[in-house]
């Protein structure tokens, strides 16, 4: 027999079996108060994380936008016009239509090329719905001002004539504020019919401040209702301490053009009045011979006034960067804004202009054609915005 088919004596063998005992489940280890710890905060870090898609913060966030060609956008008809080699561009910029939610804020705030502003400065007391609407009676009007001047600077004869003054802004600490919108027309103050922008102040002011003020508009065409607004003191200026209301009222010009010429601007869903100077010099450039860019591609902005003065814009920083990555080689800006234009310009030439004949001055010295002289001025004022 072998060793190994010995019985036992009652000691373990080598290759017995352990006894069987009852199965258990296993109990699991408790974890420590680091691993707990470490869970508790990957949870909030998904928590918060998930939330700050849906966290929505009150600013505006400003970035490069496109550069058109405008002669893809203008079309006249009626009149002689020329071809250019290169074109003048306007610049948009991309401004968020909503709040934006916190990670959108964070890439604003860590971009050297985009723009963060709180909500408020942007749109003072107006909605977003009522700051669009503004912009669009800026674009409105920056075509049909180019329109004039263009060709009065030809010569033609341009008329015109205010229907009525419009509510164009409102300040935002002021009485107005929530009372009157952007784009109310004003038609009577306490029933007195009221004709241009310039009649609406001395009636506010006829007031002591404290009283109210009863405006007759027509708000979306509607039937015209009566809004009743309180006064304050004017804190400053020469009107100091008369009463006013805070509005920025503006003379809604309507234009008579030269019968037979048919000019049409028409920039898809771009809005504001920036484009102004734009419009302007590129409706010079199609009605005239020669090519004011000298043949090549000029980026531009600029609101425009009927007397030629070029007004200061919107997102110069953002614009600089657009016009630069569309390969613009000069930069025509309002001359306040040509330092912030210039920090963000690379090599691309700045020019900062004040009025047309500025402008036109800056293409001729860059290689671009003379515009002749106008034989006769025929539109010189500018629409009035008189503070209310």
């Amino acid at each position: 027999m072998n060793k190994a088919d010995e019985p036992s004596s009652g000691a373990p063998s080598l290759t017995s079996e352990p006894p069987s005992e009852p199965w258990e489940v296993p109990r699991r280890r408790r974890l420590r108060w680091p691993a707990k710890l470490g869970l508790g905060a990957a949870a909030v870090f998904v928590v918060v994380a998930v939330a700050c898609i849906f966290i929505r913060l009150p600013y505006v966030i400003v970035s490069p936008g496109n550069a058109t060609p405008v002669d893809r956008v203008v079309r006249i008809s009626g009149a002689p016009t020329f071809p250019d080699r290169g074109s003048l561009l306007f610049l948009t910029v991309s401004v968020t239509n909503g709040r934006p939610n916190v990670y959108r804020t964070l890439v604003g705030w860590l971009s050297k090329n985009q723009d963060v502003e709180p909500e408020r400065d942007e749109l003072g007391c107006l909605s977003r719905a009522e700051d669009d609407r503004q912009n669009v009676m800026l674009m409105d009007d920056s075509q049909q001002v180019a329109k004039a001047v263009a060709l009065g600077r030809l010569g033609y004869t341009v008329g015109e004539r205010s229907a009525g003054p419009l509510v164009f802004d409102i300040d935002p600490s002021s009485p107005a504020c929530g009372k009157l919108r952007v784009g109310d027309r004003i038609l009577a103050v306490d029933g007195t019919p009221v004709a241009n922008a310039t009649a609406i102040g001395p009636l506010v002011r006829a007031h002591s401040p404290g009283q109210s003020v009863r405006f007759t508009i027509q708000r979306d065409n509607q039937p015209r209702q009566d809004v009743v607004v309180g006064t304050k003191a004017l804190p400053a200026g020469p009107d100091k301490g008369k009463a006013f209301v805070g509005i920025s009222p503006a003379d809604d010009v309507k234009f008579t053009f030269p019968p037979g010429v048919n000019v049409s601007i028409d920039p898809g869903p771009v809005t504001g009045p920036s484009a102004g100077l734009a419009f302007t010099l590129t409706l010079l450039d199609k009605l005239t011979p020669g090519s004011l860019t000298g043949g090549r591609d000029v980026a531009v902005t600029g609101t425009i006034e009927l007397n030629g003065d070029v007004g200061d814009v919107g997102g110069v920083a953002q614009k600089a960067v657009t016009a630069r990555n569309a390969g613009a080689k000069l930069f025509l800006v309002p001359v306040s804004e040509v330092a912030t234009a210039r920090q963000h310009a690379g090599s691309m030439k700045i020019v900062g202009v004040r009025t047309i004949e500025d402008a036109l001055r800056a293409l001729h010295d860059a290689g671009g054609a003379t515009v002749p002289p106008p034989p006769t001025t025929t539109s010189t004022s500018s629409p009035v915005v008189v503070p209310g």
